[in-house]
């Protein structure tokens, strides 16, 4: 690193959020000290059962530093840590207290402000005084000459000075100078001393402040929850309308057409009676069609002999030239098997209609104790999976209910990959490999 560089990085926004956040470290590791020992006092009285509301409200209390620490930790030092979820409360007040005593998260703040006090004095030494005492030598000359201090020594040596070490007193110019060379080096070098009980807080924070891997488990099995009965409330509703609308309707047209060729027949038309049936016969086997496609959007046909044929299938129906990779050791279960199609489908459809590509690849196999698949189209580029209209996110939030990752790189210019990881090992039963 160049002589510049260091010197601007001194005045960068991160060193300046830093000392800030060093300089706020040692008062707000003396509060968290006071409030782990009021809580600890409080706690051993809370043995007779009558400090417990006051044990309460005192783990409230600590709750509000940690989210204190979880904002200046994202205002200063840009990491954001979500806020943990309250545990579930019962009824009435043994519901609350039991709500408030039995947090989690409360306790695990306890500890971050108990481990807070020597990790802020070692933030508040190397994150800000080092830096003051650096700006304070810089200036040495200055301070020196507008404000001097007068000692006589033993020798009977009368020093003016503004700084005395041991004996040895600044009160010449080439000391001074000596003096302000040492305070650039030490004002020069301070961003990185200060950098490292920051590491440790980093560390620290989201492990104690955050919620836990438990809580953050549950919050996502939540949603996904909810996005699933989302989805397969949609997709009921879905069939019953092309039931309704198409399948039924269809149907009770062939019954009234048939109880005309039925009156037909007993009138002794026998040519109309023949032209009825066979329209008849006509709107059966239409309707039979009908019913097929509408189950293909539930399981399709094509999975009953496995993933290789079924996404060969979409291959050759896709708008433009596309190759099969298909390297699984097992077959995957049918769940699995039924996203990765429909995922496959999806991705087809929006690479030819948008991607300008000419050739794509869709290729599955085993990665990282699960299945991925991978769709390459050398398009345009330019996907993103947060834009306005995206289809990719709603494929991204169905790929989530089953512990899947959807990812995306498309520069411009293209290529687009588009990513899916799912977890899980594939099913017992043997499947194809090889390139279809």
């Amino acid at each position: 690193m160049t002589l510049g560089a260091l010197i601007r990085e001194q005045l960068t926004a991160r060193s300046w959020r830093e000392r800030c956040y060093s300089l706020l470290s040692l008062p707000l590791a003396a509060l968290g000290l006071a409030a782990v020992l009021v809580t600890a006092i409080v706690g051993i009285l809370s043995a007779g059962l009558l400090f417990l509301p006051v044990l309460a409200l005192t783990l409230r209390a600590d709750r509000a530093l940690g989210a204190l620490h979880r904002l200046l930790a994202r205002a200063l030092l840009r990491l954001e840590i979500a806020a943990p979820p309250l545990p579930p409360r019962a009824p009435g007040l043994s519901g609350l207290l039991g709500q408030q005593l039995g947090d989690p998260a409360a306790w695990r703040v306890c500890l971050y402000l108990l481990i807070r006090l020597p990790l802020g004095v070692a933030q508040f030494t190397l994150g800000f005084l080092w830096w003051a005492y650096g700006l304070l030598f810089l200036c040495y000359p200055v301070l020196w000459k507008v404000e001097p201090l007068h000692r006589t020594d033993a020798a009977g040596v009368r020093h003016s000075y503004g700084a005395e070490f041991a004996g040895w007193y600044a009160d010449t110019w080439p000391r001074a100078l000596l003096v302000m060379a040492f305070g650039a080096l030490v004002l020069t070098a301070s961003p990185w001393p200060g950098r490292l009980p920051l590491l440790v807080d980093r560390w620290l924070m989201p492990r104690l402040l955050g919620p836990s891997a438990a809580a953050l488990r549950l919050a996502q099995l939540t949603e996904t929850r909810a996005h699933a009965i989302i989805e397969a409330a949609t997709t009921l509703r879905r069939i019953e309308r092309d039931l309704h609308d198409g399948a039924q309707a269809r149907l009770v047209a062939l019954g009234m057409r048939l109880g005309r060729a039925e009156r037909q027949l007993a009138l002794g038309n026998t040519e109309q009676t023949q032209a009825l049936l066979r329209q008849s016969r006509q709107e059966a086997k239409e309707i039979i069609a009908e019913l097929r496609e509408l189950v293909s959007g539930i399981h399709p046909p094509a999975l009953d002999a496995g993933l290789g044929p079924a996404l060969s299938t979409l291959a050759a129906r896709s708008a433009i030239p596309a190759q099969v990779h298909l390297d699984l050791p097992r077959r995957p279960s049918a769940a699995v098997e039924t996203m990765l199609y429909f995922a496959a489908a999806e991705l087809l459809a929006n690479a030819g209609k948008h991607s300008g590509a000419t050739s794509v690849t869709v290729s599955v196999g085993s990665a990282d104790g699960g299945l991925r698949l991978r769709v390459t189209d050398n398009g345009r580029g330019g996907v993103r999976l947060d834009g306005t209209g995206s289809g990719l996110r709603g494929l991204a939030e169905r790929v989530r209910t089953a512990d899947g990752v959807l990812t995306s790189s498309s520069p411009a210019g293209g290529p687009t990959v588009i990513s899916i990881q799912l977890p899980g090992t594939p099913a017992a039963d043997p499947a194809r490999s090889g390139t279809i």
